[in-house]
């Protein structure tokens, strides 16, 4: 089949690219190819503002873009937020060429990769052909984004019978529709046999997800062995490795497998955040340091940075100045004084970061014995719990409970471990930490009753004996009145009930009663699009009853 001819003069393109100069020669050579919508933006901030404004054919970005974001975290905020249409290209431009850039470039998939000096007939070729591919490949993927996946299955077909040159990306995108699809042995089928023709990396990681899947655990673990070793460049398969390392309870070879990866991609936020994580649960202090430390670095302009990594730069922190003498403690101080005053920055409108900062840094004050910060500290404390509107989450429960504990202040901790058990009485972890920082007998005894009750009557909802399950959450309830996951399935039972009963408005009522209860329910949470569903269905049916 003959390469259609490119149309630029109808493609959008977008140039991010700090400097001016070499800005405007990638201009002059889109100009040459016959564009005429043209945008460029000399940073990341402005990159990502551009998209959502406008839908982009042509992205041309370079690596480095001064103090702003860099190019490798405005395409993982472009995937990440959906600001790309299934036909974008996007082109990495790089001036360097060391294996921690390149790696870090090619993670979040850019379609080409080019290293200055270029021309514009190089230019021109990449994105020919770029082009010519994503314009064959974007029916499908927007099949897959509309998680029609049977149809993209039909289509990943007739695609590769008309174009044979793209079987193996049409053979990827069948791989992830029948994953979705959960039909596991197909999946398998279809990489073992890519596999057994050629070792290619992506079959072989999705061999790898599949036994996964399977909780074929140990399977699993060899094939990322042996992937890491024949390809050590495809960072994804250290993930997989360490995910499935830790899972088996082997944390310190999930650590090393981590810290493999970010040797060659030291940029990457969520890896280095998991790996201080994990060298905080080995002891090992040196690792969770530099871990924590480079999440606040690297994350700075990252819009996937959280209040998680500063904090625990703290900690770690103070864990060095209370464990040995052999350190250069005002040096440790200062720089732990100077991530506070960042967290307190970044999160500035954010009343449940400022109390867990407070915390943390009262926390601090007791390790360098400087009583009149801890007082200090705590008071602030006080004054930002009154204002916290949304629900604390488990782990941050967990770790802002036994800072309090450890600071005397009693009262308080016990208030927001029973306020974090009535919220997460369904997770076995945080309950088995839980019960050891509580003094609290009745707590540990209540939630797993109100756990017993909730899966009681999510049984009987799934056999839609919804009487039983209406009773069953209603008991629930009254142990745990503001577990937003009871609320939210109570009212769904209500309102599954009362469409078998025409005239029955007093279920109607009572489901609007009960979502009123969800008052401190983040927009950010997981939860919350189907709080909102449910109260518009609510609404809905009232107005029709």
């Amino acid at each position: 089949m003959k390469k259609p001819l490119v149309r630029y003069s109808q493609k959008k393109v977008l140039i991010i690219e700090d400097f001016p100069e070499f800005a405007r020669s990638l201009r002059g050579m889109m100009i040459n190819m016959g564009s005429k919508q043209i945008d460029v933006v000399y940073n990341g901030l402005d990159a990502i503002q551009a998209c959502k404004e406008r839908k982009y054919d042509i992205i041309l970005s370079d690596y480095n873009l001064g103090e702003s974001k860099d190019g490798q975290q405005v395409l993982e905020e472009l995937h990440s937020f959906n600001l790309l249409k299934s036909n974008t290209v996007f082109i990495m431009i790089t001036a360097e060429n060391t294996t921690a850039m390149v790696m870090g470039a090619l993670e979040f998939q850019p379609d080409a990769y080019l290293t200055k000096p270029f021309n514009g007939n190089i230019l021109r070729s990449r994105l020919d052909k770029s082009i010519h591919k994503k314009d064959l490949l974007a029916p499908i993927s927007r099949m897959i984004k509309k998680k029609q996946w049977a149809e993209a299955l039909e289509l990943c077909n007739d695609t590769t019978k008309e174009n044979p040159k793209f079987r193996m990306a049409c053979l990827r995108l069948k791989f992830a529709c029948l994953k979705s699809l959960k039909k596991y042995d197909k999946a398998l089928e279809l990489t073992t046999r890519i596999v057994n023709e050629r070792p290619i990396p992506w079959a072989m990681l999705g061999v790898g997800e599949i036994f996964y899947a399977k909780k074929e655990l140990e399977r699993a673990l060899e094939l990322f062995l042996d992937m890491t070793q024949e390809f050590p460049m495809i960072l994804e398969g250290y993930d997989w490795l360490a995910k499935i390392q830790y899972q088996l309870g082997q944390p310190i070879e999930a650590q090393k497998s981590l810290e493999r990866a970010i040797e060659r991609s030291p940029k990457a936020l969520q890896r280095q955040k998991l790996l201080g994580e994990i060298a905080e649960e080995n002891d090992d202090l040196g690792i969770m340091t530099s871990a924590f430390r480079q999440a606040v670095k690297f994350g700075r302009n990252s819009a996937f940075a959280s209040p998680d990594e500063f904090i625990k730069l703290t900690k770690s922190i103070g864990k060095q100045l209370k464990g040995s003498t052999n350190v250069d403690r005002k040096k440790l101080i200062m720089e732990a004084e100077s991530t506070f005053s960042k967290l307190n920055k970044r999160f500035k409108s954010d009343p449940g970061t400022q109390f867990r900062s407070a915390v943390a840094h009262a926390d601090f004050g007791s390790i360098t014995n400087d009583q009149e910060a801890v007082e200090k500290f705590i008071s602030t404390a006080n004054k930002h719990y009154k204002k916290i509107e949304e629900h604390i989450g488990a782990k941050e429960s967990l770790e802002i409970t036994e800072s309090l504990k450890q600071l005397g202040q009693n009262e308080l901790a016990e208030s927001i471990l029973e306020e974090a058990v009535e919220q997460y009485f369904d997770d076995p972890a945080f309950i088995k930490k839980a019960e050891k920082l509580t003094t609290n007998k009745h707590l540990i005894e209540n939630s797993k009753k109100t756990n017993q009750l909730n899966n009681k009557a999510i049984q009987c909802f799934s056999k839609q004996d919804f009487n039983s399950a209406i009773t069953f959450f209603s008991e629930a309830s009254e142990i745990a009145p503001n577990n937003v996951n009871i609320i939210l399935n109570h009212a769904q039972a209500l309102l599954k009930r009362s469409q078998k009963d025409a005239d029955n408005r007093q279920d109607l009522q009572k489901a609007e009663e009960t979502l009123k209860r969800v008052t401190r329910l983040s927009p950010a949470d997981n939860r919350y699009a189907r709080y909102s569903e449910l109260s518009r269905l609510t609404q809905l049916m009232l107005q029709k009853a």
